[in-house]
């Protein structure tokens, strides 16, 4: 099954202003997505499932909600979501998970997310003076503690962390602590969109995220429980099938259908890696159906920009048929020098020396590989067949 997701921004209205945040011209905008931009949205979920089979996907659809801050809306809201859900989507599998910085939040909201088995993304960076409410108090130390007191509740979560100069030297020692109370964590590198003043000081070099990515894979590794850790996990797979050889993707220039799409409050609709760009806008949900969108030529041009991307880097690349090309249709993902992949090409290149020096046994390392396959490992020869 390939799932496709849609980043719901139901509301750019936040309480908090972190320096490096990308919807920083709009945390005062109270807009929120309307009922009916929701109910068309759903309505049409089952259509663009059939879409998709017919083109040979196995769809499962996961709506992400996000702002701003999305639980300062009111339980209601959410109940709603819920009940339009159910009411329209009756063909495919579906999950919703919501983003938050989990500072002076709804709680009555919370609870009902909760309860209603939503996935919960915390963000926390841990570090102070960088996530700060708009009278400039710092939110680091709250955030910790809520969601400290929320795992002890039960409430499962992952965590997301932005990593830029503010942190680098904090995320590594925080791993003790993700492992305790977290599910799992997602560490992003700043990208372009926030102000510029602030990127400029807060965004690392790409060798620094790569010493971070690193010296993580490390710290896991001499750590008493293991935690998942993305992109860097992704990484470590593509290290394991290029030492033991096991090529798992087909043609890495093939136009393949991107499976995240951003829809704005207004209804507006993105790929990923186009998300706010108006001249890759593919409609919006109010007045055309994703099918239709899909079928655009404006989705058809992001589409060969992102064939343009993987031109440039896949093509020639040493890890060509072990990595899946995804970090293409990342944000940032291709610096402006020289147009190339760095990060994650780098991150594969540490890992796949750090575990060739740890002198692991070929046959540990291959089954580790297998187990990463998308199909089941070449069977043995059937001995009526020699000759």
């Amino acid at each position: 099954m390939q799932e496709t997701v849609f980043v719901v921004k139901v509301s750019k209205f936040c309480n908090l202003r972190c320096q490096y945040c990308y919807e920083h011209r709009e945390l005062h905008v109270r807009d929120v997505m309307p009922s009916e931009t929701l109910e068309r949205l759903f309505a049409g979920v089952d259509s663009f499932g059939d879409e998709l089979s017919g083109r040979g996907i196995s769809p499962g659809f996961s709506f992400v909600w996000h702002g701003g801050e999305p639980l300062l809306l009111p339980p209601d809201y959410y109940c709603r979501i819920t009940e339009q859900q159910q009411r329209h989507i009756h063909r495919y599998t579906y999950r919703n998970s919501v983003q938050t910085n989990l500072f002076g939040i709804n709680t009555e909201t919370v609870k009902y997310v909760i309860a209603a088995g939503w996935e919960l993304g915390v963000s926390i960076d841990f570090a102070d003076g960088v996530r700060t409410n708009t009278g400039g108090r710092d939110s680091n130390g709250t955030v910790l503690r809520a969601a400290e007191a929320l795992r002890k509740s039960g409430a499962r979560f992952g965590a997301i962390s932005v990593l830029g100069a503010h942190n680098r030297n904090a995320l590594v020692d925080a791993y003790d602590w993700v492992a305790d109370f977290a599910e799992g964590w997602r560490i992003l590198p700043m990208f372009s969109g926030g102000p510029e003043d602030s990127l400029s000081r807060l965004r690392l070099r790409e060798e620094e995220v790569v010493r971070v990515f690193c010296k993580l894979f490390e710290r896991r590794a001499g750590a008493k429980s293991h935690i998942p850790i993305a992109p860097l996990d992704d990484c470590v797979k593509w290290a394991t099938l290029k030492i033991a050889g096991r090529r798992v993707t087909g043609d890495v220039l093939c136009d393949v259908l991107d499976n995240i799409f951003v829809i704005n409050v207004n209804g507006d609709v993105f790929t990923r890696p186009f998300a706010y760009d108006g001249r890759y806008c593919m409609g919006n949900i109010n007045t055309a159906s994703m099918p239709e969108m899909i079928g655009s030529e404006t989705y058809r041009s992001c589409r060969l920009k992102i064939l343009g991307r993987k031109l440039r880097n896949c093509a020639e690349c040493e890890y060509c048929g072990f990595c899946d090309t995804s970090p293409m249709h990342e944000h940032g993902s291709v610096t402006d020098d020289g147009g190339r992949c760095v990060v994650t090409r780098r991150t594969i290149q540490d890992i796949e020396r750090e575990l060739s020096a740890a002198g692991i046994d070929r046959a540990v390392i291959e089954t580790w590989a297998r187990q990463q396959l998308p199909i089941p490992p070449h069977p043995e020869p059937d001995p009526r067949e020699s000759g």
